[in-house]
């Protein structure tokens, strides 16, 4: 598995959408507020099926007065390879049961064996539907939080990017009330910056207190850096702590 192939598999299972449209027909469909994400969509598509820029129809509003950009592209003959190939790519529940199941069966790629393609195919879900904690704690003493996530509801599939992890030497946790895995401790969250890490240019949203618009892999290497230095995190303005 390429580059390009682990890129598009990492998207189509978190952010990215492959469904039917019509009789036969079959619509990718990627919505997302980081540009990079999307390029990463067209040119992992673009690559793989030799397709033509204009394939991918890019559009792009304001939502909260933020870019918020939308890939789309209808392809028949590539929608019917990729699901025959990999199957469905839905991860939501159903509203109902089907089949004796309120999740679809989706299933992460057996063909997901080299090393390479395993850390190119996390880097892409992390980055997608994953992030990075790293702030400071307050009780008697200072301490830091400093973790990585990867938020995930589907039953499978989570315990499928936890052996993923596994295979790369990382250990991650799964916390089912929070439907997420966690990766913490200094060792651990070394191998992850190293081997996976985030896509370049990716930002924190709108939900974190501490690091909106910053980039998930500078926050990252700046959680990797406190490990030597606490303090120059105790020290940040958004922290507000005077030692």
């Amino acid at each position: 598995m390429d580059s390009n192939e682990a890129t598009l598999l990492g998207i189509l299972y978190t952010d990215g959408c492959l469904s039917p449209k019509g009789k036969n027909g079959w619509r990718f469909y990627l919505g997302n507020t980081s540009w990079q994400i999307i390029a990463a969509f067209k040119q992992s598509l673009t690559a793989l099926f030799n397709l033509p820029d204009r394939r991918i129809r890019i559009s792009q509003k304001l939502v909260n007065g933020k870019p918020y950009y939308k890939a789309v592209m209808d392809d028949m003959r590539i929608g019917k390879f990729l699901t025959k190939q990999y199957g469905t790519f839905r991860t939501l529940r159903y509203s109902s049961e089907v089949n004796g199941s309120i999740y679809p069966s989706a299933c992460l790629p057996d063909r997901l064996q080299d090393h390479s393609a395993i850390c190119q195919f996390l880097k892409v879900a992390f980055s997608c539907d994953g992030g990075v904690n790293l702030y400071v704690a307050r009780n008697k003493y200072l301490w830091l939080i400093r973790n990585v996530y990867l938020a995930c509801k589907h039953p499978v599939l989570i315990k499928q990017y936890c052996n993923l992890l596994k295979k790369i030497g990382i250990e991650g946790k799964i916390l089912q009330a929070d439907n997420l895995i966690r990766i913490q401790g200094k060792k651990d969250l070394k191998i992850f910056a190293s081997k996976v890490g985030f896509m370049k240019g990716v930002q924190i949203t709108q939900h974190s207190a501490y690091w909106e618009s910053f980039e998930k892999e500078k926050v990252l290497q700046l959680l990797i850096a406190s490990y030597g230095n606490p303090k120059a995190i105790y020290n940040l303005p958004q922290f507000r702590v005077k030692i």
